[in-house]
């Protein structure tokens, strides 16, 4: 199946330029429902979107009590559950294991997966040329397996401008650069990059993960977003972005999962910026849940249209058994 998406916006268009679904600025929580407005809720969707770090475990792979028993229920009930993540340094087959390990049965095409979506996107477009990457060697490895060009990574200790033309400028035909999770991230990579975007118009910029900030044990780290960003600043172009929140990736979505009332499909995470905002623009309900980078005093806060969720729960193991 092709997927075809949008490349004309970009992450930072996807907050700043799309219309949100008019929806009241009320956030109602699951367990101050009363049973009837529980079984309106519950009878109101059946696709459902579901982070997975932060929702189901803790980025550090801690299983969040309770998550393996929500999503077999809300199985039962009849809900199909597809879950999406920007967590690219684990390959969709380590992310399979874990699933296995943590007793959740789930199929490969269950899974959003940055690398995955991007793979699918090129094979429809029937790209063939080199690629550079600003990834991690996971994500490099799931695009060579799928049997595209990667360029072999970048090695040279900079210390003078005659070292830096040297390690940034060359020849290569590169015909697309891919921007995501990359830890090894330097500065003579992000040169590189800017001439090649720069340089050659028909060089297609694709962006994974779009998170301007993550949570790893507690900590806030930058993410992948800042730096599509800056790329974006320098050429003055703009990512097709197929992680969230990019528009790139609402397009995949709704295309393949063939979506024709978005109100019916409910999305659950625990960011505000990366799922809920993502989430509204698809205009999908949106749960979010207070096991990751949002808090209650986050909540307190004034949000915007695009910042609130239809519904907040403490934890996703409060849709267990749901309607008893």
């Amino acid at each position: 199946m092709e997927h075809k998406v949008n490349s004309e916006k970009s992450s930072s268009e996807l907050i700043s330029e799309l219309e949100y679904p008019k929806k009241p600025n009320v956030i109602k929580y699951l367990n101050d429902l009363t049973l009837k407005q529980k079984q309106d809720f519950f009878d109101s969707f059946d696709l459902i979107f579901c982070d997975c770090d932060g929702v189901i475990w803790q980025t550090l792979h801690e299983l969040l009590p309770g998550s393996p028993e929500a999503i077999d229920y809300l199985k039962r009930q009849g809900k199909e559950v597809i879950y999406v993540t920007n967590n690219s340094l684990s390959p969709i087959d380590m992310q399979l294991k874990k699933f296995e390990r943590l007793g959740i049965e789930v199929k490969k095409n269950e899974i959003v997966h940055p690398a995955q979506t991007i793979c699918d996107h090129l094979k429809s477009i029937q790209f063939d040329g080199l690629i550079f990457c600003l990834t991690s060697e996971a994500f490099k490895s799931q695009l060579r397996e799928a049997g595209f060009n990667v360029m072999e990574e970048l090695v040279g200790y900079v210390e003078t401008l005659d070292d830096l033309r040297a390690l940034i400028n060359n020849d290569d035909p590169v015909k697309a650069v891919i921007i995501d999770g990359d830890f090894n991230l330097t500065a003579s990579k992000l040169m590189r990059a800017h001439g090649y975007l720069k340089n050659n118009p028909e060089c297609l910029f694709i962006g994974g993960a779009a998170d301007i900030l993550f949570t790893v044990g507690g900590n806030e780290l930058m993410g992948a977003g800042i730096f599509i960003s800056m790329l974006e600043n320098t050429t003055q172009r703009k990512a097709l972005v197929l992680g969230k929140p990019g528009v790139g990736l609402r397009d995949f979505i709704m295309d393949k999962h063939k979506i024709k009332n978005a109100r019916r499909c409910l999305f659950i995470g625990d960011s505000i910026v990366s799922d809920i905002r993502f989430a509204n623009v698809c205009g999908f309900q949106t749960l979010l849940v207070l096991t990751g980078s949002t808090t209650p005093e986050d909540l307190k806060s004034k949000l915007t249209e695009a910042d609130t969720p239809d519904y907040v729960s403490e934890c996703l193991a409060d849709l267990n058994g749901f309607l008893s």
